[in-house]
């Protein structure tokens, strides 16, 4: 009787589909991290550039807003202050919001608050 030992050298199909199909799982995981991390490196870019123009948006105001001068600034005549302004195809909108802060002898305070808005579903 005799008795064949085969060696097997290389693979079945099956086994190469199989590992083609773990590696292909494993690729698509990896290319969403990267996707994610795209997204967040973005988000935190405009959220950066966005608090910049908030100091560029405040900084005229700031020298232009005295108390006796109240009626004819930006703010309270509600005209040239900054507006839209757009950044590396990003359109950053200021909204401003004046409050009063209290008294003191002769003098009334006010609180400027600037918001910086933006919209990123357009990318």
């Amino acid at each position: 009787m005799i008795i064949y030992i085969m060696k097997k050298n290389g693979l079945t199909l099956l086994e190469i589909l199989v590992a083609a199909m773990i590696m292909a799982l494993v690729m698509a995981g990896i290319a969403n991290i990267f996707v994610a991390a795209k997204k967040h490196i973005f988000h935190t870019r405009f959220r950066m550039t966005g608090s910049e123009l908030g100091h560029w948006f405040l900084d005229p105001i700031a020298e232009d807003v005295r108390l006796d001068e109240w009626g004819s600034n930006c703010l309270s005549a509600n005209a040239g202050c900054p507006g839209n302004q757009p950044v590396d195809s990003m359109t950053y909108r200021p909204t401003y919001t004046i409050s009063e802060v209290g008294t003191l002898p002769n003098l009334e305070l006010k609180k400027v608050k600037v918001d910086i808005n933006w919209d990123e579903s357009t990318l």
